[in-house]
């Protein structure tokens, strides 16, 4: 597997050499550039830059034309290649900016401006958000929100429509923090009048006592309810955008890799870009549905240097929290439950054969180790040893470390999120269970579960992609970078490290959040390392995150952001 961390189209030949470099340059500059272009050079120095290429090298200097890096190295050696170039000076450590390998950007906006209830632990506070927000919003016909998580009530069980009867008069619907679930009240209920006997593969709809629903639906049952809810209008949505795009660059964020768009969302961020509207990079996931496909199979997706959509996002099974990761064994606190298979074989199988076909990247939703055997056993059929093909497994939370050995040799990329790691510790042992851990209690974790295995994913594939998978988490990378590390939450909820032995080395993590990540994205050509040739991607950090004590870690804060050589924070 040497050629997963191999780089692709980069021009490393150069780096730290004066004498080949400027040959190169000159070749360069008398062949492509003009006098005015030259002079657009900018070298921009810090205490220690990170290039986070495949040799691990630091320097003290680069140099930007444009939107490229020309120059990595010493200040002296550039200053001698470009004395005409205006110098910067940065106090903090460079690192090329962050990849999120895993977010929903455009729900998070969304989510903005509507109920927010991220956060909040206990039922009561949420039936009073409900009022509170319902009394401020009166021009709206539906209450919209996400965030809540049942895992944090006191009773642990799902709520009913019942809970949230006497807190607004208005249609109530509630997005579990996941996704994967969706909490109705009576009106809203009523107003839909769907037919709630409907069966629903791959979904299900929890019922009261006497049979009724009970405003819980769960995966494609959750779709099939989202898709009659009011969506947010555009003119909103845009003001969002430019908001949280401005959090983003806070957080040194620039590319975000979109976990699955609509065609008509792609095309909305290509106008944004086109607009100027939208600074931000995107590698996108389209969803794998008739429409989305087809337009693969027509060869019209829009790309750019700023849009980027090698990809489609399928769904296999559901989430832990909400009881849909498909499990190969019961869950322990649901006995004959195996969670939900969201596509079946065929269907999914035929998939992946389209893909192949169109050299499309698979990024597969498997979070249960059942779920994770059918991806393993199919991605299997299709990628021979040696093939580049790059194919994701997104969270791959649960895998049989027999089912593991089949990602060996194979282009098979874990993108992982480091923080439903902690965010999960306290109950996920409650969920999962063998034999062994049943006998010594459900928080004792017993490794032939597989599950949260980050360093064993990365030794098995030499490569593995970390995101936030915001809204569901925080969007703060450093949040990722100190879970995937340290094996504790940045928040402190999480005092002794879940599952140490799992930790990723602080250069593993970085690179998780760099080069690895662009190379999940097929982009390490020219993206994820601050090397020649590469887009001057790049962040200013006021912490060296390679050798800072975990205490600083917490706090670290970016100073800059630049995307494509231009300053966005």
């Amino acid at each position: 597997m040497a050629n997963l961390i191999q780089p692709i189209g980069t021009n490393t030949y150069f780096r730290l050499n004066p004498q080949k470099l400027g040959l190169f340059l000159f070749a360069i500059i008398a062949t492509s550039f003009s006098y005015s272009q030259v002079n657009t050079i900018t070298i921009h120095k810090a205490h220690k830059i990170y290039v986070c290429d495949t040799s691990w090298q630091t320097a003290e200097a680069i140099a930007t034309q444009n939107d490229r890096i020309i120059f990595v190295g010493t200040l002296d050696s550039a200053k001698k290649l470009f004395p005409q170039a205006k110098t910067k000076k940065h106090r903090g450590y460079m690192y090329p900016g962050f990849i999120d390998a895993h977010c929903h950007f455009l729900a998070h906006c969304r989510g903005t401006k509507e109920l927010n209830l991220w956060g909040i632990k206990d039922l009561r506070k949420i039936q009073k958000a409900v009022k509170k927000f319902s009394r401020k919003n009166k021009r709206r016909d539906w209450i919209i929100g996400r965030g809540w998580d049942q895992n944090t009530f006191e009773n642990h069980q799902f709520p009913t429509w019942k809970d949230l009867e006497s807190f607004s008069k208005k249609p109530v619907v509630l997005s579990r923090i996941d996704g994967h679930a969706i909490w109705l009240n009576k009106k809203a209920l009523n107003t839909l009048n769907l037919n709630y006997d409907t069966l629903i593969n791959g979904g299900e709809i929890l019922r009261l006592p006497n049979g009724e629903p009970s405003g819980i639906f769960v995966d494609l049952a959750a779709d099939w309810i989202q898709s009659f809810i009011p969506k947010l209008d555009e003119t909103t949505l845009l003001k969002a955008i430019k908001c949280e795009s401005k959090k983003c660059y806070k957080y040194g964020l620039t590319t975000l890799d979109e976990a699955g768009l609509e065609y008509n969302e792609l095309t909305f961020y290509n106008r944004l870009h086109e607009e100027g509207l939208l600074k931000m990079r995107i590698y996108a996931m389209l969803l794998a549905n008739p429409n989305n496909l087809g337009h693969l199979v027509q060869r019209d997706i829009p790309s750019t240097w700023r849009l980027h959509a090698p990809a489609v996002k399928i769904f296999l099974d559901g989430a832990l929290g909400s009881r849909g990761a498909l499990l190969k064994n019961d869950y322990c606190d649901r006995h004959g439950h195996h969670g939900l298979q969201l596509m079946n074989r065929n269907e999914f199988s035929g998939t992946l054969n389209l893909l192949y076909k169109l050299h499309y990247q698979a990024c597969v939703h498997a979070i249960g180790d059942s779920a994770n055997a059918i991806v393993a056993q199919e991605f299997s059929r299709y990628l021979e040893p040696g093939f580049d093909a790059r194919w994701r497994i997104e969270h791959a939370q649960i895998i049989d470390p027999k089912d593991r050995k089949m990602l060996d040799g194979r282009s098979i990329i874990p993108s992982v999120q480091p923080t439903h790691a902690t965010s999960d510790a306290p109950w996920a042992f409650q969920r999962l269970c063998s034999d062994s851990s049943q006998k010594r209690g459900l928080k004792f974790y017993d490794p032939k579960i597989g599950a949260y295995a980050y360093k064993d994913l990365l030794k098995q594939s030499n490569c593995i992609a970390l995101g936030t998978d915001f809204p569901v988490e925080n969007m703060n990378p450093f949040a990722t970078f100190y879970s995937a590390v340290f094996r504790k939450d940045i928040q402190g909820n999480l005092t002794e490290p879940f599952i140490p032995k799992q930790a990723l080395s602080r250069k593993e993590a970085l690179w998780g959040m760099t080069y690895w990540a662009a190379y999940a994205n097929r982009e390490d050509s020219y993206k994820g390392s601050l090397e020649p040739g590469k887009l001057a991607d790049f962040i200013v950090i006021n912490t060296d995150l390679l050798i800072a004590e975990e205490s600083k870690i917490k706090k670290a804060k970016v100073k800059k952001t630049y995307i494509g050589g231009e300053r966005v924070r």
